[in-house]
């Protein structure tokens, strides 16, 4: 099953979502997969960049996980090597890794298509913000007041270093594991090109059972080779999938290292 998010006003391939935790990654798999049934046999129906839109009409929806993710509890120590780090968080929705993050001192910046999640993460966790219209490419910045906190609303792939910085620290919670495999070619160029020398990309995959789903991760070697030289990768962590995620296919959660030398 793929689940390309296109934006149909566009001529590029741009595919976008919201991944948040393997909790939410596995509810929005199943809002995925209730969209492409009922529309099994019309192409123009397919999950599109508008249609995910529409899934964030408000910002209560069933695929945010309030709880921080267990693997970043357990792991974020591997990324956050010093005070005070810039860290990206790529699709990022309202994530509540990014208030943690905001909260033991470092710079934050997300990206998100669907403008509501934007909006709700500074008004739920009262901080004062402003919005402005992006340079360069269509889409909104939305600011902390103390400039600490950023989460650009624009197209993923139309995203580079010239308009936020290369970055300390990446936490991808899904992100590439989400991208069609035609695409992760082009996800990963673009998360390259945002990684400082140094930095640690902590990027969480859901493996799942090959006998109920199409769904495909990456190995070590296979991120090896995407990334290509000048990276590292490590596999930090394997863990069994809880019983509830199983239902639909989980089998593992594994958490890698990237690191650029």
């Amino acid at each position: 099953m793929n689940y390309p998010l296109r934006d149909p006003s566009r001529n590029d391939n741009s595919r976008m979502h919201d991944l948040i935790c393997p909790l939410a990654y596995l509810n929005f798999i199943k809002t995925i997969m209730a969209h492409n049934d009922q529309h099994q046999d019309d192409d123009h129906q397919k999950m599109t960049v508008e249609t995910w839109k529409d899934c964030w009409k408000t910002p209560d929806v069933e695929f945010h996980n309030p709880d921080l993710n267990e693997l970043f509890i357990k792991y974020h120590q591997r990324m956050l090597t010093r005070p005070g780090m810039r860290i990206f968080v790529p699709l990022c929705g309202k994530a509540v890794e990014m208030k943690w993050l905001l909260d033991h001192g470092h710079k934050v910046v997300g990206l998100e298509v669907a403008p509501v999640p934007c909006k709700a993460f500074f008004e739920e966790n009262g901080i004062p913000y402003d919005v402005k219209e992006m340079a360069g490419i269509p889409g909104e910045k939305y600011e902390s007041l103390d400039h600490n906190m950023i989460i650009y609303s624009c197209d993923f792939f139309r995203f580079t270093v010239d308009i936020c910085g290369e970055f300390d620290g990446i936490w991808d919670s899904g992100g590439l594991n989400a991208m069609a495999v035609e695409d992760r070619e082009a996800y990963i160029h673009v998360i390259r090109g945002l990684m400082g020398k140094g930095c640690i990309n902590l990027t969480e995959f859901v493996n799942f059972d090959k006998s109920m789903t199409d769904e495909k991760s990456m190995t070590k070697e296979e991120l090896e080779k995407a990334f290509g030289e000048g990276f590292t990768v490590e596999d930090v962590k394997k863990i069994e999938a809880p019983e509830r995620f199983k239902s639909i296919g989980c089998d593992t959660l594994q958490l890698f290292a990237i690191t650029k030398i």
